[in-house]
């Protein structure tokens, strides 16, 4: 069995991001992908692409938003804002070889269970020993319908890899979000019509977080899709999907009912990964992990510690990328004090870490809203 100090599992851009500060120490890590670097970005629908927009800011001491290690940036690499989704899967690629950050590509978490002071992380190649292990797997692969009633009459919007390939005229989303957003517009732009049923208004404007409304990108979309006659926004909760001969028919909460010849489409969202560890985790009200606040390891957990867009604090949300970002020096921080790695230069990369947006501790500033 061989031992290795860290193993992060996933490499997307939590799992390159944190890998690329490991690689600036002498702490030995390795990566493990279940298929390739960025696959999950490579796996986008033709018609997806990063909603925040990439700017090569870094020599104004503002990291790209949608970069995940120093001296590197998306807008720069491609020359454009809005990465598609095989864009940012190369993009991945580069902080890789740039850092020369090591990946075991197709090797599968099967298992991981504690063992003394160790993780013993069973995979497809075999076993693995490591002191510290990094969760990040990620969501996209993981879609969320299991709240629906009639989820396998559904299709997830992931699941629609070329959105022209769709037949027929007349198409439900279920769901008001991005994803939702840009798939009704799509269709909407090749002459289909559209209805999105979403429990509230679509971006019902209570905050300033992208979190909890549409990004400004989205938002652009939203006000082209209201502005065409083949457009209907119903708001209304979904109690349950049927099927008849002809038709598919979604039912909501007070009983209205909404009929398409088409299958539904679910833009309702996505999920952890967390089959292999889910014995490990306690969950909050909303199905999310508790994580310690200074170090993101599992609530009553020692040296198992989540990354990604499934972190979360409190009321505070770290979906995006130049979010969860902020919280990857954290959690090599804390393995470097364990590992009793000098402190002089612990300080030295945390100071760099903070100057380019990869070290938040104080969550206190989350809390603010934009005035205006």
């Amino acid at each position: 069995m061989t031992f290795i100090n860290v193993i992060i599992v996933g490499a997307g851009p939590a799992g390159i991001g944190i890998a690329s500060l490991l690689s600036k120490t002498d702490i030995d890590y390795i990566v493990l992908e279940k298929k390739e670097v960025g696959s999950s970005f490579i796996s986008w629908p033709e018609n997806m692409e990063m909603i925040t927009p990439s700017f090569p800011s870094n020599a104004f001491g503002q990291m790209d938003l949608n970069a995940v290690a120093p001296l590197t940036s998306p807008a720069f690499a491609f020359g454009k804002e809005h990465l598609t989704g095989i864009e940012y899967a190369k993009y991945l690629s580069k902080v890789e070889a740039l850092n020369e950050v090591e990946v075991e590509t197709h090797t599968e978490v099967q298992s991981v269970e504690k063992q003394g002071n160790s993780w013993i992380i069973q995979t497809n190649k075999g076993k693995l020993i490591c002191r510290y292990l990094i969760w990040a797997a990620g969501e996209f692969s993981n879609p969320q319908m299991k709240g629906i009633a009639g989820a396998e009459y559904c299709i997830h919007s992931s699941a629609i890899e070329r959105p022209s390939n769709l037949e027929g005229d007349d198409f439900i989303i279920i769901g008001g979000y991005e994803s939702g957003v840009q798939m009704g517009l799509w269709l909407i732009e090749n002459g289909k019509k559209v209805t999105i049923i979403n429990p509230t208004k679509v971006n019902d404007l209570q905050t300033s977080d992208p979190s909890k409304v549409l990004s400004p990108y989205t938002l652009e979309k939203y006000k082209k899709l209201k502005q065409s006659a083949n457009y209907t926004e119903i708001i209304g909760a979904v109690e349950n999907v049927l099927k008849s001969e002809n038709n598919y028919c979604v039912q909501l909460e007070d009983n209205r009912l909404i009929k398409s010849k088409q299958k539904p489409i679910c833009a309702t969202g996505f999920s952890l990964v967390k089959k292999p560890i889910e014995q490990l985790i306690t969950l909050r009200d909303d199905g999310l992990p508790i994580l310690n606040e200074e170090t993101d390891e599992l609530l009553n957990q020692r040296n198992i510690y989540l990354a990604g867009p499934s972190v979360r604090h409190g009321n505070h949300i770290f979906c995006f990328i130049y979010k969860f970002r902020q919280r990857f020096g954290v959690i090599v921080e804390d393995i470097l004090n364990k590992e009793l790695y000098n402190v002089n230069d612990i300080v030295s990369l945390v100071k760099i870490w903070k100057y380019n947006g990869l070290y938040l501790s104080d969550l206190s500033c989350c809390d603010e809203e934009c005035l205006c």
